[in-house]
């Protein structure tokens, strides 16, 4: 599966990115607000890209990885996640590496996914989880339509802390492409 932008492709992952998703990934700011666990090492990397690849055969989740348009090495990530197939919802995430911030690539890959969500997977409905402290990933949800519905107080503990979750959502009929 590849989806190709102008910054980066989003693709399926390979056995040999385990070396890239460990580079970035194994960092305490990309782990502090996302699901990614810390430390991360190259061990998770390879069982992370086996069960992305058997959940992508199976219509599970999308966990696709942010290729470079240039490079080709994997940078990060972005996902849609299957929650309800009956009602057509599903749940997006991404992380992108640290020394990759501030260009509008993960902006671009959320853009990717809502379309490839909406348009190919005919959802009705993407939502999102977001850590409070995470300014970043709400500005890039907002930037895309998605409104506040809620939030879970003291809702995720992550290193150390308990965080409040804010919650995202955007109905297909609100996406603007």
């Amino acid at each position: 599966m590849l989806i190709k932008g102008k910054k980066i492709n989003l693709r399926q992952l390979k056995k040999n990115d385990d070396k890239s998703l460990f580079k970035y990934a194994n960092d305490r700011m990309i782990c502090r607000y996302t699901t990614v666990p810390y430390p991360y090492t190259l061990k998770i990397a390879q069982s992370f890209i086996k069960k992305t690849c058997k959940n992508l055969k199976i219509g599970e989740s999308y966990d696709l990885g942010m290729a470079d348009s240039e490079s080709g090495e994997i940078i990060g990530m972005a996902a849609l996640r299957i929650k309800d197939k009956k009602a057509k919802i599903a749940e997006i995430g991404y992380w992108l590496g640290r020394k990759h911030w501030s260009r509008g690539i993960t902006s671009e890959a959320a853009a990717i996914m809502l379309n490839f969500g909406f348009e190919k997977l005919k959802l009705n409905r993407i939502y999102a989880k977001v850590m409070k402290p995470n300014i970043g990933s709400i500005r890039i949800l907002e930037k895309h339509g998605f409104k506040l519905e809620g939030i879970l107080r003291r809702h995720e503990y992550k290193m150390g802390k308990i965080h409040d979750v804010l919650m995202f959502g955007l109905l297909k009929e609100e996406y603007k492409k």
